[in-house]
């Protein structure tokens, strides 16, 4: 009888560590884009993609220590998203 519910729970258990995996990789990932656009001058040539790129990001570290692993994902792919538009904007940093 016990058996269904320790595998239930190792389950649940497995999915939530593989979920905050991903988010710890996606929040790595746009801090990453992020610092590309800031090596790119998109801080001058593109600033609105660029402030936006980095207040998205913010607020995916902080929703990642307040424990909210599902919007930190979607504010960490938001700024990537503006870290992106940055980069191409500044025309892709110096070459």
């Amino acid at each position: 009888m016990k058996r269904p519910w320790v595998v239930l729970s190792a389950a649940f258990l497995s999915a939530g560590l593989v979920a905050g995996c991903a988010t710890a990789n996606s929040v790595k990932s746009a801090q990453a884009s992020f610092e590309k656009a800031k090596a790119a001058g998109a801080e001058a040539k593109a600033p609105y993609e660029y402030y936006a790129a980095e207040a998205y990001l913010n607020q995916a570290n902080h929703e990642t220590n307040e424990g909210d692993n599902q919007q930190a994902a979607v504010f960490a792919k938001e700024s990537e998203t503006y870290s992106a538009k940055a980069i191409e904007k500044a025309g892709g940093g110096a070459k």
